[in-house]
């Protein structure tokens, strides 16, 4: 009996199915993953918080944001980080050092840079000058931003991979918040403050 091989034409045709089976799968994948990371960087930030909180019930105060990571000067000053005081001597958590899920693929940025950013409005490290992202965070920016958001606020890049945008005001004030039926990936950041627990809509 002689064999019959596949005709050309058959082999494109299962080439196309097998190139539309791709496209709709993954998209799909893609979306599903974004989902995880919102999932993770959202419980991880529920476990900052968390530790911040017993923090001050301890201290009396919320521990101060950083500017420097293990001996690098973060710059250029707009990056603010929980310091080792949730780990050390007390461990509230047990690592503070959690990364944010949407930036740590970021290859043009140290390991230091792509955690989670914090502020704590009542002890900031310094009040940057030269202006920052979405204007200048001066003493009165601070201010209002505690007025915005409590005492700390704790925030991922999320699914866009950059920090912001700011419609008015400067970054420690006025951020936009991802909302998910915007677009699985859509602008805005992830974020929790004394006074916004989780969702889209900002306490403004």
């Amino acid at each position: 009996m002689k064999l019959r091989g596949f005709t050309l034409i058959e082999l494109l045709i299962v080439v196309a199915i097998i190139a539309i089976l791709a496209a709709i799968a993954v998209p799909n994948f893609l979306e599903a993953q974004t989902r995880a990371k919102v999932s993770r960087a959202k419980a991880d930030i529920r476990s900052l918080a968390t530790a911040l909180e017993s923090y001050a019930v301890d201290n009396n105060q919320f521990p101060p944001d950083i500017t420097t990571v293990d001996g690098m000067t973060i710059g250029p000053g707009w990056y603010w980080y929980i310091s080792h005081r949730l780990t050390t001597p007390v461990a509230y958590i047990t690592n503070n050092m959690l990364l944010d899920p949407f930036r740590v693929n970021a290859t043009t940025l140290p390991t230091e840079y792509k955690r989670f950013r914090y502020i704590n409005y009542g002890m900031t490290s310094y009040y940057q000058t030269n202006g920052v992202p979405g204007g200048v965070a001066t003493a009165a920016a601070y201010a209002n931003g505690e007025r915005i958001w409590g005492k700390w606020r704790i925030s991922s890049a999320g699914p866009d991979r950059n920090a912001g945008p700011y419609p008015t005001g400067s970054f420690v004030e006025v951020l936009v918040l991802y909302d998910p039926t915007n677009g699985t990936v859509s602008n805005g950041d992830i974020v929790r403050s004394q006074r916004l627990s989780d969702g889209p809509q900002p306490p403004y």
